[in-house]
């Protein structure tokens, strides 16, 4: 993981100064510490069989997708609704691996007609037209149902021990284990803290969900 990091980086902190509209979040891929969630989503999977297929939603810059081709995947397919974003993700994987990125621009949740082994959704937290929580709610059911309910769900939410006012991620969208069990009552599920406000902007945990 820490030669990975050094590599990407460099890769960022010179794709910033290249590039004049860089997005503030994005520094903090550019920081001497790597992300948390990207040592979780790390550690969730170092040990899986690299074969399996996996979907990622919300793609942004692409370092996640950068994390699987490291860790030896090769059955990986990306979507982002920014379609802006596509090129620079393309060129992270072809710089850093020599890879042509599978990377498709799509929104999302909808019918993607992919079954994959794992699916990911880190770091992309969306509300879209959801007005109250049971509508979020559904919508995160219908992101993995929709992908043909994969052995693995990988997925980052805000967490309800986030309390302050903020426009972008309400408090509907703000969950908490119960939820994540009640949603998927089925699954084994273990939680990694990944943000914890005031130290980070929100609070957020990664679940790991297997049927």
């Amino acid at each position: 993981m820490e030669q990975f990091y050094e590599v990407l980086k460099e890769y960022n902190r010179s794709f910033v100064a290249k590039v004049i509209d860089v997005p503030e979040w994005f520094l903090q891929y550019t920081e001497d510490v790597p992300p948390l969630y990207w040592k979780t989503v790390y550690e969730i999977l170092k040990n899986e069989d690299k074969n399996q297929s996996i979907v990622e939603i919300g793609a942004g810059f692409g370092d996640i997708t950068a994390l699987l081709y490291f860790m030896g995947f090769n059955n990986v397919i990306s979507f982002e609704r920014d379609k802006c974003l596509i090129p620079h993700i393309n060129d992270k994987v072809k710089t850093l691996f020599n890879k042509s990125g599978n990377v498709i621009n799509c929104s999302y949740p909808q019918e993607l007609n992919y079954s994959p082994d794992i699916l990911i959704q880190v770091n992309c937290s969306y509300f879209n037209r959801s007005n109250n929580k049971t509508e979020y709610i559904e919508q995160v059911k219908a992101t993995y149902q929709k992908n043909g309910i994969p052995n693995m769900f990988v997925f980052e939410t805000i967490d309800d021990s986030y309390q302050e006012i903020n426009v972008d991620f309400p408090y509907f969208m703000r969950l908490n284990k119960t939820d994540i069990i009640n949603t998927f009552p089925r699954c084994q599920i273990d939680s990694f803290v990944t943000y914890k406000f005031p130290q980070n902007r929100v609070s957020k945990t990664i679940y790991k969900i297997c049927k």
